[in-house]
């Protein structure tokens, strides 16, 4: 590992936070809910068809979605399509909540660890496949094993070094889109 890089596991530095659905014990609070269905195949949030449900306002207050949670997907998936997917949250806090089907990761140490990293991080192990041997499935429903997803090996360059590092992500996606808009 390159000097300076250290090895963590997710949950050493992220807080995990299940999602929850309709309440059942007044007060509710009519909120828009982050579902699978709003991940797109592209790793982004869909807001064109957010459901609002009325939820338990204490319940909201602790489950609402603040800049840079990454709401990861814990249950649904399919055989070509595990779950875990995550997608980064960029929008305002306290505006939305997430499903019972994801939950949130919610970095514990911002100075050690930036959330797009971590995004970027969880992206590359999903799509080589990694979540596959993540997961159980039960009657069609595909689930995510927490502890082994929470467990994962996650090694962090310095601050500085993430930054670097998101700037080049970013700027090669720039680039094929600029490529797919001249196609």
């Amino acid at each position: 590992m390159p000097k300076g890089w250290i090895n963590v596991t997710i949950k050493d530095v992220c807080k995990n936070i299940n999602g929850l659905w309709k309440g059942k014990k007044e007060p509710f609070v009519n909120v828009g809910v982050i579902r699978n269905a709003n991940f797109t195949k592209d790793f982004k949030l869909d807001y064109s068809n957010i459901e609002y449900i009325d939820v338990e306002e204490r319940a909201f207050a602790q489950r609402h979605l603040l800049n840079g949670d990454l709401i990861v997907e814990k249950s649904g998936g399919s055989d070509n399509n595990p779950v875990g997917r995550a997608v980064l949250y960029e929008g305002n806090s306290g505006v939305f909540s997430y499903s019972n089907f994801t939950m949130v990761l919610r970095i514990k140490y911002k100075e050690l660890v930036l959330s797009k990293f971590l995004y970027y991080y969880i992206l590359a192990k999903y799509k080589a496949g990694v979540m596959k041997s993540m997961q159980t499935q039960t009657t069609g429903l595909h689930n995510l094993i927490l502890d082994k997803y929470l467990s994962m090996p996650l090694y962090l360059p310095p601050y500085s070094e993430q930054e670097r590092i998101i700037n080049k992500i970013e700027d090669m996606f720039e680039k094929l889109d600029a490529i797919m808009e001249s196609l």
